[in-house]
């Protein structure tokens, strides 16, 4: 056990309560850069898009779509840490707001596989583009470290997802 001093570790403490406030208000600063990313779009497809009111967990259901060929709900709610009875109702409200199409292949007529639509393709672009974006400006911050200060940060993030 390292004896790292007290004070050091309440600084970094308070740090980590800082960057969890911000990863809570992460959701309303995705969606208002997404609202942003769509606004420098075609303007049809911004107000067409606008107006199917979308949530941003129905933004992920999306992307997880674009993501993948002919997904189903099972595989959508494990990627998504989700239940597959909330996927159920994300994709209700999808397929109404003709953002995707449920598909059967002609082997297994039970099963529902996923695709998007010409407006959903839309929706996954930008959400991309977002997350693109977004990427970049982690990379541009984890660049200024070398290799051995990106393996402590790689271990400590390592235990903050497994010991928390």
């Amino acid at each position: 056990m390292n004896n790292a001093p007290a004070r050091e570790i309440t600084v970094i403490i308070n740090k980590l309560v800082s960057f969890f406030d911000l990863i809570n208000d992460y959701a309303e600063s995705h969606e208002k850069s997404f609202t942003d990313l769509l606004s420098q779009s075609d303007k049809h497809d911004y107000k067409f898009i606008l107006t199917k009111n979308l949530m941003l967990s129905e933004i992920h259901v999306i992307d997880c779509i674009g993501k993948r060929q002919l997904p189903n709900a099972t595989f959508i709610a494990k990627e998504l840490s989700m239940t597959k009875g909330a996927i159920s109702k994300i994709t209700s409200k999808l397929l109404e707001k003709e953002l995707i199409k449920a598909n059967h292949l002609e082997d297994n007529r039970k099963e529902i596989y996923y695709t998007l639509t010409a407006p959903g393709k839309k929706i996954y672009e930008i959400h991309k583009q977002l997350h693109d974006l977004e990427n970049e400006r982690i990379i541009a911050i984890l660049t200024q470290y070398g290799k051995d200060e990106l393996q402590v940060i790689g271990n400590f993030l390592d235990d903050l997802l497994t010991k928390l």
